[in-house]
């Protein structure tokens, strides 16, 4: 029973002691807020072949450490149902529409699992839509 709880602590020590130490994190895009140091931050998190593509949107502040960083977007395809954007993520549209004004536009199907209006001193609001396409030029 001792052996066993020593080899325990080693293999966390190996494997990781979090889902986040499993996943991988891909950034998208960065948009930066105009009227001050805020960030939003859209990324692609895949946590293996047993689980979808989650798109991830979080806010945070350049002059704060990253562990301050708050998620307020998580979503994921629903098992193909919402369009795909690039990495497999859904597709995704954020942007800040005035200092402190947050604006996301996700796929309609999305299966949606956090969405918070409020992060950093930003407002938030949320649109469910299809893509957006550049209009054709004849």
């Amino acid at each position: 029973m001792k052996a066993l709880l020593l080899f325990c602590p080693l293999l966390f020590g190996v494997t990781g002691c979090t889902q986040d130490a499993l996943c991988s994190n891909d950034v998208q895009q960065v948009a930066r807020d105009p009227g001050s140091d805020r960030y939003a931050a859209t990324l692609v998190r895949n946590c293996g072949a047993t689980t979808d593509y989650a798109t991830v949107v979080r806010v945070g502040r350049a002059s704060e450490a990253q562990s301050a960083v708050k998620e307020v977007f998580v979503a994921d395809t629903d098992h193909g149902a919402a369009t795909r954007g690039a990495q497999g993520a859904i597709w995704t549209s954020v942007v800040w529409t005035a200092p402190g004004k947050l604006s996301i536009a996700y796929a309609k199907d999305a299966r949606v699992y956090r969405q918070k209006d409020h992060a950093k001193g930003a407002t938030i609001s949320f649109l469910k839509s299809g893509p957006m396409a550049a209009p054709q030029v004849d």
